[in-house]
């Protein structure tokens, strides 16, 4: 149980350090998929989020 503890909040600070890294580079909001604005309320429940809802409800339906 430990080891999937760890592996989540590595997986979590992973996400973390590339917001970091897109808001350094001034790509932070902008969904890497389409490249259009992601949501200020998409945002504010998920800061790491990459995509916009519209990219992210794509890729949802391929899986």
């Amino acid at each position: 149980m430990s080891l999937e503890t760890e592996r989540r909040r590595s997986i979590e600070l992973n996400r973390i350090e590339a917001a970091l890294d897109r808001i350094a580079e001034g790509d932070y909001g902008y969904c890497l998929l389409c490249g259009d604005d992601i949501a200020v309320k998409r945002l504010e429940f998920d800061p790491t989020a990459t995509t916009c809802i519209s990219c992210a409800r794509e890729t949802e339906h391929k899986n």
